[in-house]
């Protein structure tokens, strides 16, 4: 929509079944070489398998000419209006989709519109990377549109390895000398007499077999059960189609015991999945499996970055060298009363956390 006195459309597009314009999936193509995530197959992955009945996905779009946008993917929950960037459980990384040289313009009148249109309560974007110039565009355009309480948060941990352009034994000789002795035992042991056994599927005939390896690891492991059960196997085919699956499987006395979900694009190895069954757990097939993947994504795919996505887990440290942080955004709709109720919510949990540290 638009008039005489703002030229700026607002578009909505829903996920999956709206068609994308050659404009619009050109931009996503372009973000998903930085991440898959930001890309449009895996965004319509996650609203066809890991969506609740009452979210929608959609995909707002401020456009002052074909070539002139910003594009928001969010979910919408339908039972108080909270909206959130299209992203569940599954999600490490979130952007929106900048396509214009003033883009806080463009996202001022996107959030304008959700409030006074839309009257969409709270507004909650993660998780991101706070160092992105898209951080803080949105988060400008969010206070100059009239928003309140608008806050940036921590969400999480992200352990990286530049790989600079160095081998496996390279890297491997900058790792700590007690997770190199680790490797080393762990791998002897578990190739001893040949009754250990690593695959690493790209696609083809082998997937299927692959996946079914995959959920059986994943069904023995520490891990919870999957709140949404199609959206890994589905997530791995489309990785296949697009070449960027490494799905790894350890067996042991051709049992299944390891499991790990890379994803290979843009130049980055990205560590999605993993998983061991815990009967095995004194052979340490996870370890093992992660040092033949580390020197296949190296060696072989000759990647530039490996990135644990999401988790503060102490292990990383030992495999990776660099520690970012991601963070997200949270606005209150002013136009709504359902809105100020939240807002005010926010700000008593606030103080009396506030409180709580001044009588400790």
């Amino acid at each position: 929509m638009a008039d005489q006195n703002n030229p700026i459309q607002i578009e909505k597009l829903h996920l999956p079944g709206d068609a994308l314009d050659a404009e619009l999936r050109r931009a996503f193509t372009t973000y998903e070489a930085k991440n898959p995530q930001y890309g449009a197959d895996w965004l319509a992955n996650l609203a066809s398998h890991a969506l609740d009945d009452h979210d929608a996905a959609v995909i707002y779009i401020a456009r002052l000419g074909p070539e002139n946008f910003v594009a928001c993917p969010l979910r919408i929950d339908s039972r108080d209006k909270r909206a959130y960037s299209l992203s569940t459980f599954y999600t490490s990384a979130y952007s929106p989709l900048v396509c214009s040289d003033t883009p806080e313009t463009l996202f001022l009148a996107l959030f304008q519109h959700l409030a006074k249109t839309e009257k969409l309560a709270m507004l909650t974007l993660s998780p991101m990377d706070p160092d992105a110039p898209e951080f803080g565009h949105m988060q400008r355009a969010l206070s100059r549109a009239g928003w309140t309480g608008t806050h940036a948060f921590f969400c999480f941990g992200n352990w990286i390895h530049d790989v600079q352009g160095h081998s496996y034994q390279t890297y491997l000789g900058s790792r700590p000398s007690s997770l190199r002795n680790t490797i080393a035992r762990k791998t002897r042991k578990f190739f001893d007499a040949d009754r250990g056994q690593i695959e690493i599927v790209e696609g083809g005939d082998a997937l299927e077999t692959a996946i079914t390896r995959y959920v059986t690891v994943y069904n023995n492991s520490w891990k919870n059960e999957e709140p949404y059960q199609d959206f890994t196997p589905a997530l791995l085919r489309l990785a296949a189609n697009r070449t960027w699956l490494r799905l790894g499987i350890a067996s042991y006395d051709n049992v299944p015991v390891a499991s790990q979900i890379w994803l290979v694009c843009g130049g980055s190895a990205y560590i999605f999945k993993l998983a061991y069954d815990e009967n095995y757990k004194h052979l340490s097939p996870g370890t093992v499996l992660t040092a033949r993947m580390m020197q296949r994504a190296i060696d072989s795919d000759h990647i530039a970055r490996i990135d644990y996505l999401s988790g503060d887990d102490a292990y990383k440290a030992d495999w990776m060298s660099e520690r970012r942080q991601q963070y997200g955004i949270a606005a209150y709709n002013p136009y709504s009363l359902r809105g100020m109720a939240m807002l005010m919510e926010y700000k008593l949990r606030k103080l009396a956390k506030t409180l709580w540290k001044r009588e400790r």
